[in-house]
């Protein structure tokens, strides 16, 4: 079990991710994950799952349902003009977005007091 030291760690850095993330859609994927280590910590069952009823008030396996049904009910007829049939974003030829690999990713994370490189 992790120390009380890494925990406290731990959700100061996400407290900090909540407070300087502009999109509110990984702000609340942040909070989620913040309660979710909360509950860990405290050894609430399932902490994942409590965690987002607690924000969304639904199961986190219906979180993506919920979102292409929103879609769905938004743009009705358009939906398929921006959307694939499994959910994934169409570029404007109407081909599904490429995606690049997670490897073409290069990203320096800093510890607290370092000066960025």
């Amino acid at each position: 079990m992790p120390s009380s030291q890494s925990v406290e760690r731990i959700l100061v850095r996400l407290e900090r991710a909540v407070v300087s993330e502009l999109n509110p859609h990984f702000q609340t994927d942040y909070c989620i994950a913040w309660i979710t280590v909360l509950n860990a910590a405290r050894g609430v069952a399932e902490p994942h799952v409590s965690a987002t009823y607690t924000v969304l008030g639904i199961h986190p396996d219906k979180v993506w349902p919920r979102i292409q049904a929103r879609r769905h009910a938004d743009l009705r007829d358009e939906y398929g003009k921006f959307y694939s049939p499994t959910g994934e974003l169409l570029s404007f030829d109407g081909e599904s977005m490429p995606r690049k690999p997670a490897q073409a990713e290069r990203r320096t994370l800093k510890r607290d007091g370092e000066k960025a490189a």
